[in-house]
């Protein structure tokens, strides 16, 4: 019996990945998927890291995501999958259907669009929110109403930024508008900037927002 081989792609910077059945996979700097060169009959992927998937639909044929000890069964989809650590993983559903699965108590958790489930590996557990104002479309983010807060602890965890708000009424902003995958952080920022009426400093490798 011969030893199945792997691929494994390691993405430097922000990138585009085309798996052999056409899924495409958004990949974050630091992140890698590893794949058997025999793909298109076992569509197994582990992942490492912050990517997003857009599953390509094959008749008779699952698409599976390894992260720890579970994964995520998909049947044609498009969702974000986050490992900023050991102790949290993100699921985010955009559009489809996905079960997310740990094997380890035999928990199946069948997830519906804009919801966001977060499983912790240590203890096995996991928990289910709705997003309601973010979207994904054609390589870019659609944020629509999106209040100041959520808003920039996305764009921190998108590009490993700390920013901080200084002076700035949290509650009384929102912000409505595209950020592609791998548009520069500096232009995010001017963005936010211009539709919110803020301005940005940097200091001791924050940035402030004020």
């Amino acid at each position: 019996m011969g030893v199945e081989k792997y691929a494994k792609i390691i993405a430097e910077k922000n990138q585009l990945y085309v798996l052999p059945d056409s899924t495409k996979v958004w990949m974050q700097p630091g992140s890698s998927i590893r794949y058997a060169k025999a793909f298109k009959q076992d569509r197994k992927v582990w992942l490492e890291g912050n990517s997003l998937f857009e599953v390509h639909k094959h008749q008779g044929s699952t698409f599976q995501v390894y992260i720890n000890d579970a994964f995520i069964e998909v049947k044609g989809t498009c969702f974000l999958v986050k490992q900023e650590d050991a102790h949290c993983s993100e699921v985010t559903l955009f559009e489809g259907k996905i079960e997310f699965n740990i094997p380890s108590i035999g928990q199946k958790t069948v997830m519906r669009p804009l919801q966001k489930l977060t499983y912790n590996p240590v203890d096995s557990q996991s928990q289910i929110s709705d997003i309601a104002n973010i979207s994904w479309e054609d390589g870019r983010y659609n944020f629509k109403d999106v209040p100041l807060t959520q808003l920039i602890q996305t764009v921190g965890q998108m590009y490993h930024a700390d920013i901080l708000l200084q002076g700035v009424h949290k509650d009384e902003s929102s912000f409505s508008g595209s950020i592609h995958y791998n548009e520069p952080l500096d232009n995010v920022l001017n963005k936010i900037c211009f539709s919110l009426n803020l301005n940005v400093r940097k200091a001791d490798g924050r940035i402030i927002l004020y």
